[in-house]
């Protein structure tokens, strides 16, 4: 039996902030909605370094 943990060197690994399904949801405005997962860009995989509040910083200036 593998571990969940076992994975292939350089195989991507899945946003653990939106479960891998590159959606978030935000209560920002007043009512739920889904936006873009900030930390991995809506992508659903891991960004090695990425900084998300550093990106929303750099977006809003």
């Amino acid at each position: 039996m593998a571990d969940s943990n076992d994975s292939q060197p350089g195989a991507p690994v899945p946003c653990a902030a939106c479960r891998g399904t590159g959606q978030v949801i935000s209560n920002l405005g007043g009512s739920p909605s889904q936006v873009p997962c900030p930390w991995c860009e809506g992508s659903g995989t891991q960004i090695p370094g990425h900084d998300a509040q550093a990106a929303r910083r750099a977006a809003a200036a």
